[in-house]
């Protein structure tokens, strides 16, 4: 009878064990040191290339990635260089049948600035707009009981972030269109 408990106990105790679930990680984004907020930024070398022509492709990239690019440009400073832009997306989560759902909607400033053979671009104050937009800084609480619902939503601006800012280096790559007077 006594093997029978033992053989019996070692039998459920690890069902406890594993049936326990485990703690939400939250993604890692990137973080400005001095600010302690999430931002994405790069220098971009572009050895060769004039301000002018990698302003106007920035300009290009901006009017083919935003469905309507008049309401996302704040900047737009062909003196000093600077287009400051203000976008918004929408941060899916997948459910646990599968599908995709609208989480939160994220707004944030891409920031791109130009100097002779290469370009700067900045995506800052990254918030969760809603009644009152707060940081998304917020939901990195792992003691949140909403956290594994927030980290998911992370995941997604992370995943949103990082191919603006993809998508952002590939056109800049490319030189912009330009269209002589006479082919009007």
């Amino acid at each position: 009878m006594k093997k029978f408990r033992i053989v019996l106990l070692l039998l459920v105790v690890p069902s406890f064990v594993f049936a326990q679930k485990n703690k939400p990680v939250a993604p890692v984004l990137p973080l400005n040191a001095e600010t302690n907020t999430v931002s994405y930024s790069a220098v971009v070398d572009a050895t060769g290339e004039t301000q002018k022509e990698m302003y106007a492709r920035a300009i290009a990239w901006i009017k083919e990635f935003y469905p309507i690019p008049s309401s996302v440009l704040q900047v737009q400073d062909s003196i000093n260089m600077k287009i400051v832009c203000k976008g918004k997306f929408d941060a899916k989560r997948t459910l646990k049948n599968g599908t995709q759902q609208t989480a939160e909607r994220i707004i944030y400033t891409l920031t791109i600035q130009f100097k002779e053979g290469r370009y700067k671009y900045e995506i800052t104050k990254v918030l969760i707009q809603g009644a009152t937009s707060v940081p998304v800084e917020k939901y990195f609480d792992e003691n949140d009981p909403a956290a594994e619902d927030h980290f998911a939503t992370l995941t997604s601006v992370d995943e949103n972030l990082t191919n603006i800012a993809n998508s952002l280096k590939t056109r800049m790559e490319q030189p912009s269109v330009k269209i002589k007077k006479d082919e009007w």
